[in-house]
């Protein structure tokens, strides 16, 4: 016996006795049919069980109800997170979402059309360092959007940016509790990324307000990695500079890097070692000993995105907002203050 088969518009048209042309006027604006008329086809379509289709719909309405995000990458806890806050989101006002990365990578003549801009209702787009083809394209495709992590809200679009002053001053200052201002590292991503520079620069201001000029190797740039931050730890081991230090990494990643070579080199942590990370991804708790870092509301920010983007659609002719999240020190046991004895 075959499987039952689902019932199709023309199903629907012929119980309820009118043209399927009438069925999709009841699905997509019922006001332009007499109420007796919508009310027989709506009874078909509960007792058949008829379950429109979404892209059909969007045919009629001219909305496909698909948001786009695009992200520098889609690998790792840091997007990961991002992007369970942004689908749940999206879930729940009744969209669904298409996740690219291809944008951020493919020469700009190979990316004609790569975020399906005639499909999708919004975009949101993270801009995490210069790139002039991914923000022309995007500014160009005449979507709504909304800007992750950059704030363009001068340039007439929404944006959602992540406060990372306030968590690198308190992680900073936590460092300088236990270790001088010139035994201090902050090891970040790349030089041209704009998490980076925020956070160096809150670093450095913190180091002033210690009274300490930042010297040029207590503030250095490689890439958001582990084997950057073992590159860096083994560097800082071999010139015997890291017993005694404080440092910040630019992500939990770089942190980890730097922990596993202070590990390797029989370094004690935190009493050798102070290592604060940044993000708060589920590695910062999961390693021994648990990495202190800076709380980043990664779902938070996908979620508001999506929020923003919406908001957008519905409101095109509205002030463009920025929404920025607070980001906050999580003390753990790399940088700790001594147990009492």
């Amino acid at each position: 016996m075959s499987a039952h088969r689902p019932s199709s518009i023309q199903d629907v048209a012929s119980a309820a006795g009118v043209s399927t042309a009438t069925v999709s006027r009841v699905l997509n604006n019922a006001d332009l049919v007499a109420p007796a008329t919508a009310a027989k086809v709506q009874e078909a379509i509960r007792r058949l069980g008829y379950k429109p289709n979404p892209f059909a719909q969007g045919l009629m309405t001219r909305k496909s109800h698909v948001l786009g995000i695009a992200l520098p990458d889609i690998h790792g806890e840091f997007y990961s997170e991002l992007l369970r806050g942004a689908d749940a989101e999206a879930r729940r006002l009744g969209y669904h979402m298409l996740v690219s990365s291809e944008a951020h990578s493919r020469a700009e003549q190979e990316r004609t059309g790569s975020l399906a801009f005639g499909f999708i209702d919004g975009l949101a787009v993270m801009i995490a360092e210069p790139n002039d083809d991914l923000w022309r394209e995007a500014r160009d495709s005449s979507l709504p959007l909304v800007v992750l992590d950059s704030d363009q809200r001068e340039r007439g679009f929404d944006s959602v940016v992540v406060d990372n002053s306030t968590g690198t001053r308190e992680a900073t200052e936590h460092l300088l509790a236990f270790v001088k201002p010139e035994r201090c590292f902050f090891v970040g991503g790349p030089k041209e990324n704009f998490d980076t520079q925020q956070r160096g620069a809150a670093f450095q201001e913190t180091l002033a307000r210690a009274h300490w000029t930042a010297r040029p190797d207590q503030i250095v740039h490689g890439r958001y990695s582990l084997a950057w931050g073992q590159m860096w730890g083994a560097e800082m081991t071999r010139t015997d500079k890291l017993k005694g230090a404080g440092v910040l990494a630019g992500n939990d990643e770089i942190a980890l890097g730097i922990l596993h070579m202070a590990q390797e080199s029989g370094l004690r942590i935190p009493d050798e070692l102070r290592i604060i990370g940044f993000d708060d991804t589920r590695l910062a708790s999961l390693v021994r000993p648990a990495l202190s870092t800076v709380r980043v509301p990664l779902a938070e920010v996908g979620a508001a995105a999506i929020r923003a983007l919406v908001e957008r659609i519905d409101e095109p002719d509205r002030a463009p907002r920025t929404v920025s999240l607070a980001t906050k020190l999580i003390i753990r046991e790399s940088s700790a203050a001594p147990k009492p004895t």
